[in-house]
């Protein structure tokens, strides 16, 4: 994946970059899961040592990583949207997917495992360039760039995972031990830390030419890796740190997965190509009268035989070939900064926060949606338990589609009376074959 750019960019950096990840991928691959045997030889792919012993190498692999995570990008949301209340699926949709929504899946449907194969592959990527990329004189911003980039990466995949599997490993392997998905979260903790750490030491200055390499003009590495904190330190209750996080990151700063030709956005590619999947109904009739971010999101599918009623087609971040998606959005950061004020006794700043979330009427330059409703009087939300339960509201239009309301739905649960259809993936098969001493039962 190359930079995140504007939608349907057809600018010369964008065609550059497009470049850029063709021969990114074929380092990628290289370093995927299935090669563990790095001495396996492929006459048309570079060889072991050109990936991880050269600057070209490591760099074109820096690009290639993000590809991974891009490439990705479904499997991240498939099954928290199926299993709530924002997917639905179509005639055409596979049995996988309607087994989600009905909450009884096969563990051995490739839709299990898949989440799994994707994160531990990015995972191993990450940590080869972890270890190499400071061995071949890349230079201090280039190296800390490259590093940083990857610890993100691996953090985010994993906390990806953790929000879908009750137990998993912690790092890729066989061998590797299944863990309390609590105690993956404290590891992507420490890798964002770490990568947070990292980029500390060095300038916007240093990472010039790392962001014109490898990330270009759309992937904000400082602000992702605080927002990615600010996610899982609320996660685990660490409402102060979380608070800190969310506040470090820029209100007018998005970073976004760039799916320029020939790639496509997996999620315009699942729901209006393979038309297996598209919004719920109820994204529309349980939202507030005004309330804009529905139809930001999705709209009622057109000249379509066969589509039920209750399945929309999706709009901004799906509805395109091209459309980026986003890591985070603006939004989530003051939600998560109410939240933290609420469980740590602040209630007069959760309540301007969620009211700036309420009244935002123009999307500005971070195209994130905004609902344009009225404030909600101080009365109304006088208590914990109403903050909460109108934070988990306002979370379910701003992030819809995100990966998020499945672990919301668990995590607030007193404040709704809505269920998912599970409360987490069935361990893979697959990993059970492999491993018979993980969770398998």
């Amino acid at each position: 994946m190359g930079a995140a750019m504007n939608d349907r960019s057809t600018s010369a950096s964008g065609r550059r970059r497009a470049r850029i990840r063709r021969l990114a991928a074929a380092g990628a691959a290289l370093l995927g899961l299935s090669a563990c045997d790095l001495g396996l030889t492929n006459p048309n792919a570079p060889s072991e040592t050109d990936v991880i012993n050269t600057p070209r190498g490591i760099l074109t692999t820096a690009v290639g990583i993000q590809s991974q995570y891009a490439d990705n990008a479904l499997v991240w949301v498939r099954a928290p949207a199926l299993v709530t209340d924002e997917w639905g699926t179509r005639p055409r949709a596979l049995a996988a997917d309607q087994s989600l929504v009905t909450g009884n899946p096969d563990p051995s449907y490739t839709l299990i495992a898949d989440p799994f194969a994707a994160a531990y592959r990015i995972a191993r990527t990450a940590d080869i360039l972890v270890a190499n990329a400071p061995k071949v004189g890349l230079g201090t911003g280039l190296q800390t760039g490259v590093v940083a980039l990857a610890k993100l990466l691996k953090a985010m995949s994993l906390g990806n995972l953790s929000l879908q599997y009750e137990r998993l490993p912690a790092t890729y392997g066989d061998a590797a031990a299944a863990l309390p998905r609590a105690q993956v979260m404290d590891t992507v903790i420490a890798l964002l830390e770490s990568a947070r750490a990292d980029l500390g030491t060095v300038t916007d200055a240093d990472l010039a030419s790392f962001r014109s390499q490898v990330l270009g003009t759309g992937f904000d590495l400082r602000s992702t890796t605080d927002a990615m904190l600010a996610r899982y330190f609320l996660l685990t209750g660490r409402y102060q740190q979380a608070l800190d996080a969310a506040t470090r990151v820029s209100p007018t700063v998005v970073s976004t997965l760039a799916y320029p030709d020939p790639g496509i956005n997996p999620i315009y590619n699942y729901g209006a190509v393979s038309q297996y999947v598209g919004a719920r109904r109820v994204l529309f009739t349980e939202a507030e009268p005004g309330d804009r971010r529905p139809a930001f999101w999705a709209s009622r599918a057109v000249g379509v035989a066969g589509l039920p009623d209750s399945v929309f087609d999706f709009n901004r971040y799906g509805g395109a070939r091209n459309d980026p998606l986003p890591l985070y959005l603006p939004d989530e950061m003051k939600l998560i900064a109410a939240e933290a004020n609420v469980r740590l006794g602040n209630l007069p700043a959760a309540r301007t926060l969620v009211n700036a979330v309420r009244t935002q009427c123009a999307t500005g330059t971070t195209a994130e949606p905004a609902a344009c409703l009225p404030a909600i009087p101080d009365a109304a939300l006088d208590t914990p338990d109403k903050l909460l339960a109108q934070i988990l509201q306002e979370r379910r239009f701003e992030l819809f589609g995100q990966g998020l309301r499945w672990e919301d739905l668990r995590r607030l649960s007193a404040y709704t009376a809505k269920r998912p259809a599970m409360q987490f993936l069935p361990y893979p098969q697959s990993e059970c074959d492999r491993n018979p001493s993980h969770p398998c039962s």
